[in-house]
């Protein structure tokens, strides 16, 4: 479900800015900062680069009540995905990321597969970025964090392991 969900948003993202800036350029990028070996992942400038940093298990829903066990509740996560603005200028990132605040205030909620997914600007203090900055191996810049409540996990789970209907109760 999350290599869904964080498509769609970057897309739907990428066509809002896209209008808004008057762009064909596709601002949006979906991936990560850095590469596991410590190269920069970006080969392209003037993008927004879209990155998945952290998923959280979604606490609301631990206890449905009516006899449900933990084992018969679907799992809810909340995704932390990081908008950074990876330009040449920084007028233009200050710009982006604006747009990508924008973005969010006007589209606070998306209906994915039944989901309805809503979209929280996440705070976080300076030392907290300071360290993520610092995991990621690169130096700071222009960004925002939000966090995507709540993706229920148990939709891959359960077309999973129906199997599909074949044959009749009747011919046995």
């Amino acid at each position: 479900m999350i290599h869904e969900v964080i498509p769609i948003i970057a897309d739907e993202l990428n066509d809002y800015l896209e209008s808004k800036f008057d762009t064909s350029d596709e601002p949006v990028l979906l991936s990560n900062i850095v590469n596991q070996d410590g190269t920069l992942a970006i080969r392209e400038e003037n993008k927004v680069i879209v990155s998945l940093i952290n998923i959280e298990r979604d606490g609301s829903n631990l206890y449905g009540g009516g006899g449900m066990t933990a084992g018969d509740l679907p799992i809810h996560v909340n995704l932390y995905v990081l908008f950074s603005a990876y330009f040449t200028n920084y007028f233009e990132s200050l710009k982006f990321i604006s747009g990508v605040i924008g973005f969010f205030q006007s589209n606070p909620s998306f209906m994915i597969d039944g989901n309805n997914i809503l979209a929280e600007m996440h705070n976080i203090d300076i030392r907290d970025m300071s360290n993520i900055w610092t995991g990621f191996g690169a130096k700071y810049i222009p960004c925002v964090l939000f966090r995507f409540r709540t993706i229920n996990m148990d939709d891959d789970r359960i077309n999973d392991e129906i199997p599909p209907v074949s044959g009749s109760v009747i011919d046995q």
